[in-house]
C-alpha cells in the first residue's frame, strides 16, 4: 500500500475514537488517540504497539520484523512491511490490535 493511502486508511479509521492528532514520531508519522501514539508512518511501513506478550507470535508473522531504535530492538513493537497492507482489512487489523492496547 502506498503511504498517502495507508494514512487516509490510517485517519479514516480512527476518526470519531476520540480526539485524533497526528506528531512527529522518530523518523514517521505518529498517529494518537487521546494522547495515546497507535500507530505510525514511516516510509510506506506501518510501526504497530502489540504489547510485549503477543510480541514474538506477532515477529513470526509474514511482512513483520521487530522496531528498531539505535540498531536495538523496541520490545512489543512491530513494523509491518507497506507491501504487505494490501487491504483495508489489513490495516485495520493492525490499528485494532494497537487500540486494543488501551
Amino acid at each position: 500500500m502506498e503511504r498517502v493511502e495507508l494514512i487516509g486508511q490510517i485517519e479514516s479509521q480512527l476518526a470519531g475514537r476520540g480526539e485524533l492528532t497526528e506528531r512527529r514520531v522518530l523518523d514517521g508519522d505518529g498517529y494518537f488517540i487521546d494522547g495515546h501514539l497507535v500507530v505510525a508512518v514511516m516510509g510506506s511501513d506501518l510501526c504497530v504497539d502489540v504489547g510485549r506478550d503477543d510480541w514474538d507470535a506477532t515477529l513470526a508473522s509474514d511482512g513483520v520484523r521487530p522496531l528498531l531504535f539505535a540498531d536495538l530492538p523496541v520490545p512489543g513493537w512491530v513494523m509491518v512491511d507497506g507491501g504487505s497492507l494490501s487491504s483495508d482489512e489489513s490495516v485495520s487489523h493492525w490499528i485494532e490490535t494497537s487500540l486494543a492496547r488501551r
